[in-house]
């Protein structure tokens, strides 16, 4: 049976993981090191140097952007890849360095994201926490879908908490 994961921890929340300061300096070129950035290497030079595909917020509430948009000093830069497809790119503006979202298949850019769902991502300049809800990193396995709450750590995105979606709740 199908349940949501219970819980009594308190739901992660931006304001819990602040970070000391926003950079305002000029960003260094992305270092394009893996056949995957290579390929997008116009969609990450872009993001960092133009501001494209960079947006601050939610999906829902989107706010266009130029500078860094997450944890202090780092772009993330969100592109579809088809329908209900997306692709993302971490890149830290003081190094240059291009990092693969949570929950990707080592050196893809693909954040798997259950397309049959209000699929989002959602982060803040000020705080190192970054959300996906509704992901699903193993579709057949449906009890690996959710909410993901990430804590960006050591160059590296960190598990927080995972909650369950329950894909029975919307049937009559």
């Amino acid at each position: 049976m199908w349940a949501q994961q219970a819980s009594t921890e308190r739901t992660p929340r931006f304001e819990d993981y602040p970070v000391a300061e926003i950079f305002t300096d000029t960003p260094v070129a992305p270092i394009l090191s893996t056949p995957e950035t290579r390929q997008y290497r116009t969609r990450i030079r872009n993001g960092v140097l133009t501001g494209a595909d960079v947006w601050n917020g939610s999906w829902k509430n989107p706010i266009k952007r130029n500078g860094p948009n997450f944890a202090g000093h780092y772009f993330v830069i969100r592109w579809g890849c088809g329908s209900q497809c997306v692709t993302m790119a971490t890149v830290d503006a003081k190094t240059g360095t291009v990092y693969a979202p949570p929950l990707s298949e080592k050196g893809s850019l693909y954040v798997p994201l259950d397309n049959l769902s209000a699929m989002e991502i959602d982060f803040r300049p000020n705080s190192s926490l970054l959300v996906l809800r509704n992901a699903c990193p193993d579709f057949r396995n449906r009890n690996s879908c959710g909410t993901y709450y990430f804590n960006w750590k050591d160059n590296r995105f960190a598990l927080v908490r995972f909650v369950m979606v329950n894909p029975l709740k919307d049937l009559p």
